[in-house]
């Protein structure tokens, strides 16, 4: 079974501070090949900026979330990115569908 990265945010994240993230993805494409996840359980807000880099992520990769709140729900339904960001009820149905490739 392939293993993933598992990125846990939390706090905030707009156009001032995604840079935090987008480090450390950085730091995953460079040193794997695997799947990412976010968890994103402790986010207590994020707007586009953090959408964007998702959806630039998944040019490289699959990538999952879990703990999406309402409102990054509407926004990836918005958006139209649905297919492309799975969201899981849980890391281990994130671990299943994307370890085996099942999910887009």
């Amino acid at each position: 079974m392939e293993s993933l990265w598992v990125v846990r945010l939390w706090g905030d994240f707009d156009a001032d501070s995604i840079h935090v993230v987008e480090r450390v993805t950085y730091d995953v494409l460079r040193t794997s090949l695997t799947p990412v996840v976010f968890d994103l359980r402790q986010v207590t807000f994020a707007n586009t900026a953090l959408l964007n880099h998702l959806i630039a992520l998944r040019l490289h990769r699959p990538v999952g979330l879990v703990g999406a709140d309402r409102l990054m729900r509407l926004m990836i339904e918005v958006s139209g990115t649905a297919v492309a960001l799975p969201v899981f009820p849980h890391l281990a149905a994130a671990l299943a569908a994307l370890s085996t490739g099942e999910a887009p």
